[in-house]
């Protein structure tokens, strides 16, 4: 006896969206406001200390960024179409940048009191620090087997190599954080990030939210 009409179904699966951007003459316009603004000092004062510079998180509302917002406003709203979030809008909350070492690291944390995140590459030099993102389920690793090889199925961690106009998108509840780079001279990571709310009305019978 055996059995049959065998199927696998995915519980659960937390989705991370990727693409490339068509034009990375975008990501040199960006690069070039972001040195203007770091040689002018607006950054902002912060703990990390690898970091060269930390921009304010309103850069959206620049028009040297308005090319990047609109993609970034136009793909955040496929994601949600994907999951079928009822809404009657949805909105970059903030946006900023950071230049580091190429080989700065960064610790795992998560973006609370928004739907999505995600990053755009600016500037990526070879070997440069990855993004890592962490397995949610807290309990998925209660035993941990010996694996005969790593894959999609029995990992606890994805890395994602830098690249120049790569965007990633992803719930905010993943955690992640930027693993050593190797790279073996010192030009500059760039990554713009961002995170994405909804305006509109959820209505649950455990508790009513307004969203403007």
């Amino acid at each position: 006896m055996q059995l049959i009409d065998k199927k696998m179904q995915m519980l659960f699966p937390t989705p991370m969206f990727s693409g490339k951007v068509s034009d990375l003459g975008a990501c040199d316009r960006v690069e070039k406001k972001l040195r203007e603004m770091q040689k002018s000092g607006q950054g902002l004062k912060h703990n990390f200390g690898d970091f060269a510079f930390l921009t304010a998180d309103d850069i959206h509302t620049l028009p040297e960024m308005k090319e990047l917002a609109d993609m970034i406003m136009n793909e955040s709203g496929q994601v949600l179409d994907l999951y079928k979030i009822k809404r009657d809008s949805h909105y970059i909350t903030n946006m900023w940048a950071n230049i580091t070492h190429p080989n700065h690291r960064h610790h795992m944390h998560i973006h609370p009191n928004c739907l999505f995140s995600g990053i755009i590459y600016i500037k990526a030099p070879q070997n440069c620090g990855p993004t890592l993102f962490h397995d949610p389920r807290i309990n998925a690793r209660l035993i941990e087997p010996t694996y005969t090889e790593i894959n999609t199925f029995n990992s606890a961690a994805l890395t994602v190599p830098a690249e120049k106009g790569l965007m990633l998108i992803w719930p905010s509840y993943l955690a992640h954080g930027v693993e050593y780079g190797t790279s073996k001279n010192d030009e500059d990571r760039i990554v713009v990030a961002f995170n994405i709310m909804i305006r509109g009305t959820i209505d649950r019978r455990t508790a009513r939210l307004e969203l403007k």
